[in-house]
């Protein structure tokens, strides 16, 4: 149990940004234009019920309709403007019914019904895994064939404000409020809070800079921290209860303290119990020690690995640490129409953000999110046993 007369000193003060151990990471030279990578296909879905089969040329009709009795398989009516040279069927069991005609000797083949999607792959300057591992290291890029969030909805980033004419950033942003000037322009004075929304929701297919990891879901900008990366526990608590009362279905919160607050649990039960997802960095302390709100059990708190999937050197761990997200060396919006690297478990939990909004365009409710999110988590040899689960999954969770 935390010392009281710690805690209340520190809340005294105020909430430290989660800023890298050694501050913002250089740009790593001007970032040069790469060509996008494809993407693959997803996992294979069929039409429920249908089987595909072509007979070899010399089977009598009267063989293929006494096969097909016994199947309890019916053809279904080819209307189309093309005589198909396979027949469609109608059956029970898809898999029983495919195994058989497969081990017929009158059939040729015989499949499911397979459902294909259109492969997308974004046309952003930077889309490739050699400035985005992120993405690819967790399949987002095969999620993109299911889901890519909804422009309905939005991911709340409370921050130190968003840079909301950021080339990358302009078309996603709508301006919430700033709680530390007290008015309706949430900018962003220090690059924290933009770097944050790209990596959730950056502009995405627009032959520019970077991808989101949710391509079509808003961003809403709420200042809470200062241009040094602090802020007071009461703003921060009215940020959360703001974005939840402006409709946000996700709420960032690449900040904390090491420390228990009753008013910071509040207003994350106030957001979690209106259906809004929570998502919280699990500090850059290298320790085991819990960090707030992201401890809190209504929250989904995100630790750091790096490019091979290895628990960051600087993020915090435990069993009170839900999943991991890639970390180090992210490539990001910053103001002033640039890109840099930073890394932090702020810049992890923008990516579970991102994927709770891929799921959540899908009409799941925060609880079936959090359970996509940690049920599909791939376990990580040395980083599996630091936390509740491993590595997040886009891709499986979209399809949980």
């Amino acid at each position: 149990m935390k010392k009281k007369t710690w805690v209340i000193t520190f809340l005294s003060a105020a909430f430290v940004l989660l800023f890298p151990m050694l501050g913002i990471a250089a740009e790593k030279g001007d970032l040069e234009e790469v060509s996008s990578s494809s993407v693959s296909a997803s996992q294979a879905n069929y039409v429920k019920g249908e089987v595909i089969v072509k007979f070899k040329d010399k089977v009598s009709l009267n063989q293929q309709n006494n096969l097909l009795a016994n199947l309890n398989a019916k053809i279904k009516a080819d209307v189309d403007a093309v005589k198909s040279p396979f027949l469609v069927l109608e059956v029970g069991n898809v898999d029983a019914v495919v195994k058989a005609l497969e081990n017929n000797p009158n059939v040729e083949y015989a499949e499911p019904n397979y459902i294909l999607n259109a492969t997308w792959t974004p046309n952003d300057t930077y889309f490739s895994p050699s400035y985005q591992y992120g993405l690819f290291n967790t399949d987002a890029d095969l999620a993109w064939n299911i889901a890519r969030g909804s422009s309905s909805q939005e991911i709340a980033v409370l921050d130190t404000g968003v840079d909301y004419n950021h080339p990358d950033l302009d078309g996603k942003v709508i301006r919430g409020y700033d709680f530390v000037q007290n008015d309706w322009y949430p900018s962003d004075a220090n690059g924290h809070g933009t770097h944050v929304a790209g990596i959730a929701a950056a502009e995405t297919n627009n032959g520019v800079g970077i991808a989101g990891m949710a391509p079509n879901t808003k961003i809403l900008a709420v200042r809470v921290l200062d241009a040094n990366g602090s802020g007071s526990l009461a703003n921060i608590a009215d940020g959360i209860i703001y974005a939840t009362d402006a409709g946000a279905e996700v709420i960032n919160l690449s900040l904390g303290c090491d420390c228990a607050t009753q008013t910071l649990e509040n207003a994350v039960n106030y957001a979690w119990n209106r259906g809004v997802v929570v998502i919280a960095a699990a500090g850059n302390d290298g320790v085991s020690t819990t960090f707030e709100p992201a401890s809190y059990p209504n929250v989904i708190a995100v630790g750091a690995v790096d490019s091979n999937n290895r628990k960051a050197n600087f993020s915090n761990w435990g069993t009170w640490v839900d999943v991991m997200a890639p970390g180090v060396d992210i490539a990001s919006t910053y103001p002033g129409n640039r890109y840099v690297y930073m890394s932090g478990t702020s810049m992890a939990a923008p990516y579970v953000a991102g994927q709770a909004a891929l799921l959540t365009g899908q009409g799941r409710s925060n609880s079936q999110v959090r359970s996509a999110i940690e049920n599909t988590a791939v376990y990580m040899n040395g980083v599996g046993y630091l936390v509740e689960h491993g590595l997040i999954n886009v891709n499986a969770s979209v399809q949980y």
